[in-house]
């Protein structure tokens, strides 16, 4: 269980240095231009939150990590990135906060690969609508 916790801090720090990094690529709350997704990414089996790809770098042997700026009608992203993996067979196994970050886990079994996905955003780091993807892939 500690070991767990240790990995749930690391992804939340995880997120936060993705977060920054994504929000130094310009000013203001919008962003234009839309990153493409890894050559590899699991698009049909891991639907993203309907948006702008903000950033997006990873494989499958290591992970994939994507920023996805929501649109203008998103409303809350977290929840609407959640619904949106849940509606395709998600189950949720954890919900942590830190402050005003917080992370989703779920995770699912396509194809014969389980997928985990946290899921989480940090308000101001890369603007108030961007949710950050951490994804691994495993049999």
């Amino acid at each position: 269980m500690i070991r767990f916790a240790r990995s749930s801090s690391l992804i939340v720090t995880l997120l936060v240095a993705i977060a920054v990094l994504a929000g130094c690529g310009g000013g203001g709350d919008e962003q234009s231009g839309n990153a493409g997704l890894p050559g590899d990414f699991p698009t049909a089996q891991v639907p993203l939150v309907t948006g702008t790809v903000l950033s997006a770098d990873g494989n499958r042997a290591d992970g994939w990590s994507v920023t996805v700026q929501g649109g203008p009608d998103a409303g809350n992203v977290l929840d609407a990135a959640v619904q949106t993996l849940t509606e395709q067979g998600y189950t949720e196994s954890q919900r942590t906060s830190d402050g005003d970050r917080r992370v989703v886990i779920l995770s699912a079994t396509k194809n014969g690969d389980t997928y985990w996905v946290q899921v989480g955003t940090t308000p101001g780091a890369a603007g108030a609508r961007a949710v950050f993807y951490q994804i691994t892939a495993g049999r």
